[in-house]
């Protein structure tokens, strides 16, 4: 249980809030790149700045604080240029570091542009996703992780905006026992109700397992969750499954197939749960070709959870706890020590940034660049 106060401190991330701080050391995907490709200017968010993203006629990906600085209008509604951005409302012209280098409207020879300037951030692109750094400088390393680099494998990406705070999603990703009950009693009921073929593959092919011990583990990028289903022999057990600091964590993976979720706080009470997926097929395959992206709704049109995939389930119990969750009322067991554990990180992490200690999994070394998942799952 958390007092009020605590719980303001690790949910909140506007700039100048303490988890704001501290989230704005790490990059955040903010836009797949198939996205993009259409030449649009997307209108994006995350930790409660509004921005633009573009790739001007150079290629380049833009990204940019969304307020114009004339009358605060969005330039959302941009033109990509010759690494620059144009302006629709006046033509102003903003460059690539987001200095205002052109303002047709005002008169010849007028210095009144050399004073605007709208806020442009860091941006990388890797293994078809585009990752934004928005904290100070030194710019840190974007953590490689080899599954985004492989050069023989096809990919998918999903995203779904969830309307509640970040922490839900995550705490719910650190709560192993909720696969056995949420997807798979509560599934095998859903699917009873609605009848037909599904059921029986369900129950033959997908229903997770009852765990009968759980563990959590800190190691130097983050928190290991291991738990076991037969034996300690599983992999599950004796390797488990990382969470990388902050909000980065690896599921279900097994030799040649992973999938590594990204929770992306877009402000207090929306969060953007990306799910990439990467399958190893053995044989090289041209990166030309951007992994396919798309929207996975955890609700329908009409607001009503879609409870017959995993999805929507893990949907339906993050938002149901509401905006951003009292965690002041809540009643945490033994079974819920990997939340217990994440929140005591937050809050360590906090206290080691204001005290400009060295921070987990920030890395300007190259040396310590890329975390090998292979590596630190001892997976060939």
């Amino acid at each position: 249980m958390l007092t009020q106060g605590q719980n303001n401190t690790l949910t909140r991330v506007s700039p100048g809030t303490p988890m704001g701080h501290l989230m704005r050391r790490y990059w955040h995907p903010v836009a797949a790149v198939a996205e993009l490709n259409n030449g649009q200017v997307k209108k994006v968010k995350v930790l409660n700045e509004s921005l633009v993203i573009c790739r001007d006629k150079k290629q380049r990906v833009r990204l940019l604080a969304e307020s114009s600085l004339h009358g605060n209008a969005s330039l959302a509604h941009s033109m990509p240029e010759f690494k620059s951005l144009r302006w629709s409302y006046q033509g102003w012209v903003f460059n690539s570091i987001g200095e205002c280098v052109e303002q047709p409207l005002k008169r010849l020879g007028s210095l009144f542009k050399d004073r605007i300037r709208t806020r442009e951030y860091s941006v990388a692109e890797l293994g078809g996703l585009i990752f934004a750094y928005l904290g100070p400088e030194p710019v840190p390393r974007l953590p490689r992780y080899n599954a985004l680099l492989w050069d023989d494998a096809v990919r998918e990406i999903n995203g779904t905006v969830i309307a509640c705070n970040w922490l839900q999603v995550m705490e719910n990703l650190l709560d192993p026992y909720h696969v056995e009950f949420l997807h798979g009693r509560f599934f095998e009921y859903v699917l009873r109700l609605k009848g037909g073929g599904q059921l029986e593959e369900f129950l033959g092919r997908y229903a997770p397992k009852p765990i009968k011990k759980i563990a959590f583990d800190l190691f130097e990028n983050g928190i290991i969750e291991r738990h076991m289903i037969r034996s300690e022999e599983e992999i599950s057990w004796k390797v488990g499954a990382p969470t990388f600091f902050p909000t980065t964590t690896l599921v279900g993976s097994v030799e040649n197939s992973k999938v590594i979720n990204f929770v992306v706080p877009l402000d207090d009470t929306h969060t953007w749960f990306v799910v990439y997926l990467v399958e190893r097929t053995g044989i090289p395959i041209p990166w030309e070709e951007t992994p396919r992206f798309f929207d996975v709704p955890g609700a329908d049109d009409g607001g009503k959870f879609v409870l017959d995939t995993a999805n929507g389930q893990d949907h339906m119990v993050v938002v149901t706890q509401g905006d951003i969750a009292r965690r002041e009322i809540e009643h945490l067991t033994t079974s819920d020590m990997g939340i217990t554990l994440y929140r005591q990180l937050l809050m360590n992490q906090i206290e080691l940034m204001e005290r400009g200690g060295e921070l987990m999994n920030v890395y300007q070394d190259s040396d310590r660049n890329p975390i090998e998942l292979d590596n630190l799952l001892e997976i060939a």
